[in-house]
Parts: C-alpha cells; sequence; structure tokens
C-alpha cells in the first residue's frame, strides 16, 4: 500500500510459515558473504529465533518506508529488495543504504547473522 506522501506501507499477509529473501547487491568491494540472497523460512528455525523474526518482519510492516531507485553515480551504494510472504502473493520492499531505516537495518542485520550461522 502506498500512503498519500509516497511511502511504501507493506500489507499483513496472514498464514505460516513466512517465507523470507533478501536480495542484495552493489556496494563499494564485491564481498562475496555480504551480497547475494538470503532465504529463510521461519518453520526452518528453532522456534524463539522464528518469533523475534516475525516480530521483526511485523516492525517492517508497519511502519512506512521510502523506497527509492539509487541515483546516477551511486555505483556503491548497497541496495537490497526484502520480499515477505508465499506465493502467489508477496510484500516487496526496494531499499538502499540511504533509505535503510532502524527497523529495515535490524531485520537485514538478524537475516545475515541468520544466513552465517549456516
Amino acid at each position: 500500500m502506498t500512503t498519500p506522501d509516497g511511502r511504501i506501507v507493506l500489507e499483513r499477509l496472514g498464514g505460516d510459515p513466512m517465507k523470507i529473501v533478501l536480495e542484495r547487491s552493489g556496494g563499494l568491494a564485491a564481498v562475496p558473504a555480504l551480497s547475494g540472497d538470503v532465504v529463510v523460512e521461519t518453520d526452518e528455525l528453532p522456534r524463539e529465533m522464528a518469533s523475534e523474526l516475525e516480530q521483526l518482519v511485523d516492525t517492517v510492516r508497519r511502519e512506512p518506508h521510502v523506497e527509492n531507485a539509487p541515483s546516477a553515480g551511486a555505483a556503491d551504494l548497497r541496495t537490497y529488495r526484502l520480499i515477505i510472504g508465499g506465493e502467489p502473493e508477496n510484500d516487496v520492499l526496494a531499499f538502499s543504504d540511504l533509505t535503510l531505516d532502524p527497523a529495515l537495518d535490524e531485520l537485514v542485520k538478524r537475516l545475515e547473522a541468520i544466513d552465517r550461522g549456516r
């Protein structure tokens, strides 16, 4: 959903389990561990970790976010695409380091930590 001022608000989709995909690209150095996709399915996580992740997702869904495309000359900017949900409908949010608010930052860090722990 888009608010009148152009901010994106993700809508809550019902159903368990939750699948989350974080697509990452760009950045100053092409470090393989910091680029590529992170895919997390909450039914594959310990219950407590899944619950914490779902709470972070709910926080991100409740807050409006500015969605923007990188400007010219922003080759070193990291860009992200967050896909939450399942087929046939997904919530999708595109953002960059410039629009990474605290809730998104925490979710990105948590997803990357889960991915590193595999």
